[in-house]
């Protein structure tokens, strides 16, 4: 929100447009982000409610005049008058810009930290470490909710006293923190005196409000959420009423007297913020779960608690502390203070306040986006910018707990694969603001298809031919500026950029592979190796140099995810720590590797990872196979093994899909069937299915044809497909595993050949496709059966009696 054409001023009343701001050239340099405070040469002034389009932003913002300190009490004051949400201000210092702020949510220190808390941190660390790139400050503020009756309960069942308690726990996710690189500015505490004053003083703002006041009340009670529970919020579980949906277990019936808040009186004001701010609570569809709460109406809620004695005081009535979630949301506020500065509202809200973002799980949406921006209302104090909601995680599927035993501790990740690796899957790997799973097979399967075979083989494979043929030094070079390299690195970086600031960290993961993989097919398409043997030195170095720069810029775009492991890259290619430590996004231009610089010894920046056991349970698969491949080999000679038996068909997702280079009716697809990396198949499918349909298709493969080159590129494989004139693929069932091989109903397990490369073995899938087609129903059959998954048969969309090949 930038300034309206509405102002008023100190000295008298004023009025002046957006354009006029731009012919100031007096004035302070003007700050996207909340209401707006100026200081001309003879005023103070206060505008707000003016929406300015991006093309006005950047204008504004071009403007490099220092920012002036306004007065800020004196300025809410005049804003009062003219807008509701007046004293969105920040009060600023000559030179100073506004820090981007965000949080995590201050994590209940009931327990030891788990990948639920581990999550979100791993995520606005991402955050913050972009912004810092881009050389804008950027305060992260995480910390610990200590008050409340479940952890009074827990230290008592430990027979310990509540602080050590808490002491303890902080410690926990102080370590945790840093094992997984997070570079937090604040660590706030509920318990930290800073705290408990700002607490009270927003406590007494709302009181003088007429805000606050007390009541009777009867309600079920959850102990694990610290809330009285809606009706909404509860459920029936074996047979027992009133469970709560989260934590499953029975809701107390409480009786108490407390002190309410008047959310009520905010039902039209939040409304008004919803329309005025279309993206205040992201993802969308979580903002229109928020948006019905408050169309079924917003009741007061409770303060305060009678029953328990850990927590912060009411001001007016030390017989009660003041309820948990309203302590703990004001923690990120008095997060921004500083040692020596005053313990108050003010001075915590001029160190930044408002916040740019806050992260926070779904399970606690409705405090912040609903009870939070009233609150803050009544004290007269700015809304949050934005709000984003992430999903919960599961393991293999499942819902985590402690009766499962499948609960996921990133300490031990951490410890089996290393920091970056579990900050790339939990950022990249999966998609923010969705639910996301987490198993460890795919986990090691991301890591090394992305950071291992991506980015670390292409590293070594450009560092070890330019040391050989040129020594330890870069020779001279300079790429052609309309190189096709540099173009996928520029469109790549704007995409990478764009997708950090919209929190879509598999956008900007991808956008960074993207580099990897055109530097990997440019590679394979130059092939500088034979440039050196036919002694074409210049030319092969250049090949490698563009490729090096490339991975270069790569790296800048991944070290916010990663940043070991780009350390390691800038590394690699000889530059120095004191090079590193000063990276900046800027960074990300084409600049070519300086002639001379020393190259490091190629080391692989990232060692292929294996699940634990992997190489044991490898050794035998493979004893296995043997056995079974000497039983095949008899049988086939008997002629024993029907022919769709010996075909490897198997359930597999295109990871990505693009156009044949030279031929327009073939497409290129790189498929996970369940091996160390994806596939690499052409199919001549470019005719009948549109690209953007094939992205992500699940679909089924037949894996041991003899590798063929189709035009040029190398094809492992056949993408199963149904029709002539109107083609449709053969899709697995939902629920089919990546990887599993196919089944005919009612015959036995399939015994594949290990590859079907003589020509009278290729006349096995010849025979095979003559009986393979759909019925009546859509269902892929062989013979009259249907070939079948763990999960059920396999399908086309819509043709029926259709041949498949």
């Amino acid at each position: 929100v930038l300034p309206s054409a509405c102002c008023a001023a100190s000295r008298g009343e004023a009025s002046f447009t957006a354009g006029d701001l731009l012919s100031r050239t007096h004035m302070s340099r003007i700050s996207c982000g909340g209401v707006l405070v100026i200081m001309t040469t003879s005023m103070f002034a206060t505008v707000s409610g003016f929406t300015a389009s991006p093309a006005l932003q950047r204008q504004l913002l071009s403007r490099k005049l220092p920012m002036l300190r306004v007065p800020l009490r004196t300025a809410t004051n005049v804003a009062k008058q003219r807008h509701p949400f007046a004293g969105r201000l920040w009060a600023m210092k000559e030179g100073e810009a506004k820090p981007f702020v965000l949080t995590t949510p201050l994590y209940y220190a009931n327990g030891s930290p788990h990948m639920g808390s581990a999550y979100p941190t791993m995520a606005a660390d991402v955050i913050a470490q972009y912004n810092r790139l881009t050389g804008r400050e950027a305060v992260f503020i995480t910390g610990s909710d200590e008050h409340g009756e479940k952890i009074a309960t827990t230290a008592a069942d430990k027979g310990m006293e509540t602080l050590e308690f808490v002491d303890k726990i902080v410690g926990e996710f102080k370590t945790l923190w840093g094992d997984l690189g997070i570079k937090y500015d604040s660590f706030i505490r509920t318990t930290d005196p800073k705290h408990e004053a700002i607490v009270r003083e927003f406590f007494q703002r709302v009181w003088d409000k007429g805000d606050i006041y007390k009541k009777d009340y009867e309600g079920r009670y959850c102990v694990g959420c610290e809330a009285y529970l809606s009706e909404e919020e509860m459920e029936t579980i074996d047979g027992k009423e009133h469970c709560c949906k989260i934590h499953r277990k029975e809701a107390e019936l409480r009786r108490e007297e407390n002190y309410f808040f008047r959310l009520s009186a905010y039902q039209e004001d939040l409304e008004k913020l919803f329309k005025e701010r279309p993206d205040f609570v992201q993802p969308s569809y979580r903002f229109n779960e928020v948006k019905q709460w408050v169309k079924e109406g917003v009741p007061d809620f409770s303060i305060s608690r009678a029953t328990i004695s850990w927590g912060i005081p009411v001001p007016q009535d030390d017989a009660q502390v003041i309820y948990v979630w309203f302590d703990a949301l004001l923690g990120y506020i008095s997060a921004l203070l500083k040692e020596g500065d005053p313990h108050t509202l003010q001075a915590a809200v001029d160190r930044g306040w408002p916040c740019d973002v806050h992260i926070i799980g779904k399970d606690i949406l409705r405090f912040h986006a609903v009870y939070w921006p009233a609150m803050l209302m009544s004290a007269g104090l700015p809304l949050p910018n934005l709000i984003y909601s992430h999903g919960f995680i599961t393991k293999d599927g499942l819902k985590m707990g402690k009766s499962l035993g499948n609960v996921l501790e990133p300490s031990d990740l951490v410890q089996k694969y290393g920091k970056d690796a579990v900050r790339y899957y939990f950022t990249k790997g999966l998609e923010f603001g969705g639910d996301g799973d987490f198993s460890e097979e795919r986990f090691v399967f991301t890591i090394n298809a992305d950071l291992a075979n991506d980015i670390g083989n292409l590293l070594n494979r450009c560092l070890k031919p330019l040391l050989k043929n040129n020594g330890p030094a870069y020779p001279k070079h300079e790429t052609p500026a309309d190189h096709p390299l540099r173009a996928v690195v520029i469109d790549s970086v704007k995409k990478c950029s764009d997708a950090y600031k919209r929190l879509d960290f598999k956008g900007a993961g991808e956008a960074a592979l993207d580099i990897a993989r055109a530097g990997n097919k440019y590679m394979d398409d130059a092939a500088p190796w034979t440039l050196f043997k036919e002694g074409k030195t210049d030319e092969g170095n250049k090949c490698l140099l563009t490729i090096l720069e490339a991975t270069r810029i790569c790296a800048v775009l991944l070290s916010p995810i990663v940043p070991d492991t780009c350390a390691k890259i800038y590394q690699q290619l000889g530059f120095s720590t004191e090079q590193w430590e000063a990276l900046q996004w800027s960074d990300a231009v084409w600049r070519d590797l300086p002639e001379g610089q020393n190259l490091a010894d190629p080391i692989p920046i990232f060692q292929r990872l294996e699940v634990p056991g992997e190489a044991e349970e490898r050794a035998r698969a493979l004893e296995e196979q043997k056995q079974k491949k000497k039983a095949q080999a008899v049988q086939a000679a008997a002629g024993d093994v029907e022919d769709v038996l010996r075909l490897d068909v198997r359930v597999g997702k295109i990871v990505s899909a693009e156009k044949h280079p030279d031929a327009d009716s073939l497409y290129v697809e790189m498929i996970d069937v369940g091996e160390d990396a994806p596939r690499q198949v052409v199919s001549g499918l470019a005719n009948y299915i549109p690209l953007e349909e094939m992205q992500g298709k699940m679909v089924t493969v037949l894996c041991n044809l003899k590798p063929a080159k189709m035009r040029g590129v190398d094809s492992y494989g056949m993408v199963l497909a149904a029709g002539t004139e109107t083609v449709e693929l053969v899709t697995p069932p939902e629920g089919a595993e990546v990887g599993e091989r196919l089944r005919v109903e009612g015959m036995g397990e399939p015994q594949p050949d290990e590859l079907l490369k003589s020509k009278g073995q290729l006349k096995v899938w010849d025979r095979v496709a003559e009986k393979l087609a759909t019925d009546g129903a859509c269902v892929a059959k062989y013979d009259g059966k249907a070939l079948i998954t763990s999960a059920g048969p396999c399908v086309v969309k819509s043709l029926t009696d259709s041949p498949i090949k």
